[in-house]
């Protein structure tokens, strides 16, 4: 669930002029961001909180990656993968069950990944004494909004071997109130955008992958309205003009009865609220002005613009049943792709950062599994049915002794480190026993 609190956030009094309540959301995964008006350039971090609230795609793209990334199952393990226990592993496997008051660990992981999909990186701080440097001391793990921190720069950069030479330090606003945050008590992890800029200031900032949509994402919203106003609105779908007439000719309809008119065609349309039928005695001619809905190819825009925003988010198009040709099979090859390149990738970079800043000894490591997804249980019954296959065609060749037991064996996978060998197929001996017959035969 999202985080709920009664104070207001704030980025800085000249870029916002209202306060930005944080409140729970309707989804559990999911957090509430602020919409600052309709503020539609995905350049700024304005614009890009404005995409994920008003932009379906953008929502319907971060929000699945999101939803596969905290499928997870999340254990320590050692340099054999083998998962390791214990109270010598830091503060670590406390915050996985607990990373503060507030959240499990798959909403924590949820709503940090979506400030870094939709703003570029994400800032985290721990809640440990002032005092002390030591990830040992790490109580919580909070997600911090980027509209409310300010970084605080030295100028110097490519010369420092710290990064407290680097940054200074962090103001991080709340309740209107600023405090400060030392560099090494700030965890941020970095999309995988670079910010290319002559700008010192923003250099060292991860991207937004929404940096360069801001025509995909205005082309949707506006397709959506343009939809929405010819279903609700129905626009001018033609002129309603007055055919009565007498001996001076036509009869001009006053403004009064123009506007009366309008009220009571509004009363007229497809919802279950509007008559469908007009009844009246009025004496007028209809005259169609209906525009072509196929003309303006707002579908066809709609799923462009998509498929833009997909690929920059790096999910397969099969997933959202857009593309042509999508079957069962294929869309199962596309999610089984979408973990392998996408998921699982960027969610052991996530487990990397926080290993490393909560003080997980080298030898070990914060594992993100996935294995236990039907997606890679079919994998795995597609291995076993392939190394049935191997076994069956291998079985000849080293009877013959054309190939050895270890390329056999290499061949299955079983023991790669021991490919060079030479033990070849010896035939079973056969304890062969003499019976009473073969005796007699052999005494004659």
């Amino acid at each position: 669930m999202a985080i709920k609190s009664p104070f207001s956030f704030f980025r800085s009094k000249s870029l916002v002029e209202r306060p930005v309540m944080l409140t729970d959301g309707s989804d559990k995964f999911y957090t509430y961001m602020p919409n600052w008006g309709t503020y539609r350039d995905c350049r700024s971090l304005f614009g890009q909180a404005w995409a994920y609230n008003n932009c379906p795609a953008v929502n319907a793209v971060i929000n699945k990656k999101v939803s596969a990334l905290t499928k997870a199952r999340w254990s320590i393990m050692n340099e054999k993968k083998d998962i390791v226990s214990g109270k010598n592993l830091g503060v670590l496997p406390a915050l996985i069950k607990k990373p503060n008051p507030l959240q499990t660990w798959g909403e924590f992981v949820a709503q940090a990944k979506i400030y870094e999909q939709v703003f570029g990186e994400v800032f985290i701080i721990p809640v440990m004494p002032e005092w002390s440097t030591d990830p040992v001391s790490i109580a919580a793990l909070w997600v911090v909004p980027n509209w409310s921190i300010k970084e605080n720069i030295t100028g110097k950069l490519f010369a420092q071997t710290l990064s407290e030479k680097i940054i200074e330090s962090y103001t991080v606003t709340f309740n209107n109130e600023p405090f400060v945050v030392k560099p090494e008590k700030m965890l941020r992890i970095r999309d995988i955008g670079s910010n290319v800029t002559d700008d010192i200031e923003k250099i060292l900032h991860g991207q937004s992958r929404l940096y360069p949509l801001t025509n995909p994402v205005s082309n949707i919203v506006a397709a959506y309205e343009a939809r929405n106003t010819m279903i609700v609105r129905k626009g001018a779908l033609g002129i309603l003009s007055n055919d009565s007439k007498d001996v001076g000719g036509t009869i001009p309809i006053r403004p009064a009865d123009k506007e009366q008119l309008q009220k009571d065609f509004q009363r007229y349309g497809l919802t279950k609220e509007q008559y469908q039928v007009i009844v009246t005695n009025a004496s007028l001619r209809w005259q169609t002005m209906t525009f072509p809905t196929k003309e303006l190819m707002l579908f066809e825009e709609i799923e462009d613009d998509t498929r833009q925003i997909a690929d920059a988010y790096d999910i397969p198009m099969h997933l959202f049943g857009f593309k042509k040709g999508t079957t069962y099979a294929n869309m199962n090859e596309a999610k089984k792709s979408f973990y392998d390149d996408t998921i699982i990738p960027e969610a052991e970079n996530f487990a990397n950062a926080i290993a490393t800043f909560c003080g997980l000894p080298e030898e070990l490591s914060l594992v993100p599994d996935y294995r236990h997804l039907e997606v890679f249980q079919k994998s795995q019954k597609d291995n076993a049915e392939i190394k049935r296959i191997l076994c069956e065609a291998y079985k000849i060749p080293f009877e013959k002794k054309v190939v050895t037991m270890e390329e056999w064996r290499s061949a299955l996978d079983l023991d790669p480190d021991n490919f060079y060998g030479n033990t070849f197929y010896v035939p079973p001996v056969t304890n062969y026993i003499e019976t009473p017959q073969d005796l007699s035969q052999n005494d004659n």
